[in-house]
């Protein structure tokens, strides 16, 4: 039993971990909530049982969409590892999903299985040996449509702050856990990893955090005050609706539909941006944050997979790839591989690389930089976005299978090295192995 400012928690016991499911760090964002910043949770009087995961957020119905979604999601897991010293460094997971999907909650109601969440964190955990937790924040409409503009009673960037408000609550609660407050790694993923780019920017996320791992970030993927208003309107206008008031009463079989027909328009455009990008309005999202971050000192661990672009373009019917290239506005290189592969190398280029360098350029603090390089086998998508995902995380999951001896080996070696940097704030190259990681210390 764990005693906090908010109240008792009990967890569940496993053998190596005591795993803490379902913990409210804000008020549910129901009725007047709903498009707000994110409200602290009333305390508890009762010892709050958290054995079983929460639900997801309302999203897409994509193909990495959640089951299990709710608007009432705001809640973190917090996993802690037994038979290690404390206070312990404190690692936390900020997952990706293109801004309008994903999750951290369980993908079957009322489970209390970590391995229906949707991150089971549980031996990443105990083998890194630091605290972990993972939360739930807002995605797509309630997350980041821009909605403020035309009515200042909808909030801007909730997502972002649904980031802000679980930091907050793991500052205030960690040390009940065993954590260490004065060591809390952020780590993300895709849409999850530009997260935390724009947090290191953001006034109310100071002194939150003190180190950060950007996996695969998608960089550039925030719209600018005007270039969200525009796809607000285009949204609002396929939803049919006038008085937005209507949004605080949509089914989630409804804001799906949309999606799939947002998603569409998107598609038609040739933007390959996240069709829910966090909005740069000057007051909640200052600046672009790949050029905001490169005055910080803290350490950096930011990388990317080598065929990042595989996942998309594989996507992408034979027939319509040209067109969809030309849209995209695409530089499609010459070579010996397929047109596909060479259409996929140009997105990886574009969206990942080329903005990553701008920051290692240019970063303040210590930094290193990998180039990760490993297919999981018999995957035929290559060494593809999300792919280091499952090994990472020793959990086969809709992003890839893991049941082979050389992808638990390279995952053992994965997890040694955020570990080393979680305690260390150096990710210690030489435990990498030759052809996986290519490290390069670039500070």
């Amino acid at each position: 039993m764990i005693e906090t400012i908010y109240g008792k928690i009990e967890g569940i016991e496993k053998e190596n971990c005591t795993v803490y499911m379902g913990i409210p760090f804000a008020k549910a964002p129901l009725g007047e909530l709903m498009f707000k910043h994110p409200v602290k949770p009333d305390p508890w009087d009762k010892p709050l049982i958290a054995d079983h995961g929460s639900a997801n957020p309302i999203q897409a119905n994509s193909f990495a969409g959640s089951a299990n979604i709710s608007l009432d999601c705001l809640y973190m897991n917090i996993f802690v590892p037994k038979n290690i010293d404390f206070p312990a460094p404190v690692m936390v997971w900020v997952y990706g999903g293109s801004y309008s999907h994903g999750g951290a909650g369980s993908d079957k109601i009322g489970s209390k299985e970590t391995k229906d969440l949707h991150y089971d964190l549980e031996r990443f955990a105990v083998e890194t040996k630091t605290i972990v937790v993972s939360f739930n924040y807002r995605v797509n409409l309630y997350g980041f449509l821009n909605l403020h503009f035309l009515d200042p009673e909808f909030d801007q960037n909730n997502g972002l702050y649904d980031q802000i408000m679980a930091l907050q609550f793991i500052n205030e609660t960690i040390s009940a856990f065993g954590g260490d407050i004065h060591n809390i790694t952020l780590f993300g993923q895709s849409a999850g990893a530009a997260c935390i780019l724009a947090l290191m920017q953001m006034q109310e996320a100071a002194g939150l955090f003190q180190k950060v791992i950007i996996q695969s970030a998608c960089i550039e993927h925030f719209f600018t005050e005007e270039e969200s208003r525009k796809h607000t309107k285009k949204y609002l206008k396929l939803m049919g609706i006038k008085n937005l008031e209507e949004l605080k009463t949509l089914s989630a079989e409804r804001v799906i539909e949309i999606n799939k027909k947002y998603e569409n328009w998107l598609l038609r455009t040739g933007d390959i941006r996240c069709g829910f990008s966090p909005t740069i309005d000057g007051i909640t999202l200052k600046q672009e944050p790949k050029n905001a971050v490169k005055s910080s000192k803290l350490p950096m661990m930011i990388g990317n997979v080598m065929q990042e672009g595989n996942l998309f373009t594989n996507r992408i019917p034979t027939i319509a790839l040209p067109f969809i290239a030309l849209l995209m506005k695409l530089k499609i290189k010459g070579g010996n591989e397929s047109y596909r592969q060479r259409a996929s190398n140009s997105v990886t280029e574009h969206i990942y690389i080329r903005p990553q360098l701008e920051i290692i350029k240019d970063y303040s603090g210590p930094l290193w930089h990998y180039d990760y390089r490993y297919p999981i086998p018999g995957d035929p998508r290559g060494c593809y976005h999300s792919c280091e995902l499952p090994v990472l995380f020793s959990q086969s999951s809709k992003m890839g299978k893991i049941d082979d001896p050389a992808s638990e080996e390279i995952g053992e070696e994965l997890r040694k090295i955020w570990s080393s940097f979680a305690y260390y704030g150096d990710p210690g190259w030489e435990q990498g192995l030759p052809g996986v990681i290519l490290p390069s210390i670039c500070r």
